[in-house]
């Protein structure tokens, strides 16, 4: 396995408020994104960082999924009761995409609009999906992904971390194989970068850092008006 990671600020926005972890010794993959426009995104992103990885370093490596869900809900509950205690911090939330990697398996834990993607084969698929009022009207056939109304509610998030006191978390669990590329990022690639575009860079790549670079490149070259995290791993 290899794996890298950055994070940019992008050309638009005054802080970053993305966030990420990568070790590859526990292998575990985390990337946040705080809820742009509140205070204290940045510190939401990062209470989610510090406290999934302080509590799945801790518990049996067995015990998926029961024990990332239980960390996930540890980050959603600190990030909420640090807003109730500021009022300066009050609306902070951020999104979460996290992997761990466990022989042929990968265990997914996503709240938000960041994204992971696998590509297999030659193929690039996406099994998460944004929880955005965008998304969810048209899952309940209320518009098309081409209706122009569809963008205009695409940043609205209905799901994060840290604007309730509980959360409703996605798990999945995939098979990935050797050779199988890994993509976490926040909406400041996705939203700029199409999948296929991804897919094609990656085929003619053989180091993540490199690769890394390179999206990163093309998504500021786009305009690059959020920030921008990537962790690419190759199986």
């Amino acid at each position: 396995m290899k794996a890298a990671g950055l994070t940019d600020i992008g050309l638009v926005r005054k802080r970053n408020e993305d966030n990420y972890w990568l070790d590859t010794d526990y292998q575990l993959f985390v990337v946040c994104d705080g809820m742009g426009g509140h205070l204290g995104g940045d510190i939401a992103s990062r209470l989610a960082i510090e406290t999934i990885t302080r509590e799945l370093i801790k518990e049996d490596l067995d015990e998926f999924p029961a024990a990332l869900e239980k960390a996930v809900q540890s980050a959603n509950r600190i990030i909420w009761e640090t807003g109730q205690a500021t009022s300066d911090l009050n609306e902070m939330g951020t999104t979460l995409t996290a992997a761990v990697i466990r022989g042929n398996s990968i265990w997914i834990a996503h709240v938000g609009d960041s994204s992971l993607y696998i590509i297999h084969d030659a193929q690039i698929t996406k099994p998460t999906s944004d929880h955005t009022l965008a998304e969810q009207m048209r899952k309940d056939g209320l518009i098309a992904k081409d209706d122009e109304r569809y963008q205009s509610f695409h940043h609205v998030l209905v799901r994060a971390l840290g604007v309730e006191n509980q959360v409703d978390i996605d798990i999945h669990q995939m098979e990935v194989t050797p050779g199988d590329w890994i993509l976490l990022c926040t909406d400041g690639l996705s939203n700029l970068v199409e999948q296929t575009e991804i897919k094609a860079l990656l085929e003619h790549e053989n180091e993540p850092q490199t690769a890394c670079q390179k999206l990163l490149e093309l998504a500021l070259a786009r305009g690059g008006y959020d920030n921008i995290t990537i962790i690419l791993i190759q199986m």
